[in-house]
């Protein structure tokens, strides 16, 4: 079955002019010799496809993501920087809110 997508999800294609009807199929030589006339192929049915300014949008949005590293380098730096001197401090109360907080989002 041809699918037809249009933006707006995927629905079959009005394929009826695609099928074979008996017009269309080849004629029998009614003297008996088995010969059949030479007839012209049935054009290759086309697919069409619209895609939406948002469907646009996120491809953009992908390649951007892609692009993008998975680690911000100068922040890790910066991080084990202050390990190593013992200047970094862990705000241990706001660790366990932030943890409460998506534990409780997860719950609805």
């Amino acid at each position: 079955m041809t699918e037809k997508i249009n933006g707006q999800g995927f629905r079959p294609a009005d394929t009826a002019g695609t099928r074979r009807s008996d017009a269309a199929k080849p004629a029998r030589d009614e003297s008996g010799g088995g010969s059949t006339a030479p007839t012209a192929p049935a054009p290759a049915p086309t697919d069409t496809v619209s895609i939406t300014q948002s469907g646009l949008l996120m491809s953009k949005l992908e390649e951007v993501v892609h692009g993008t590293p998975v680690v911000d380098a100068n922040r890790v730096s910066v991080i084990k920087d202050a390990l190593a001197s013992g200047s970094y401090e862990i705000d241990d109360q706001r660790v366990a809110d932030q943890i409460l907080r998506f534990e409780r989002n997860l719950l609805g």
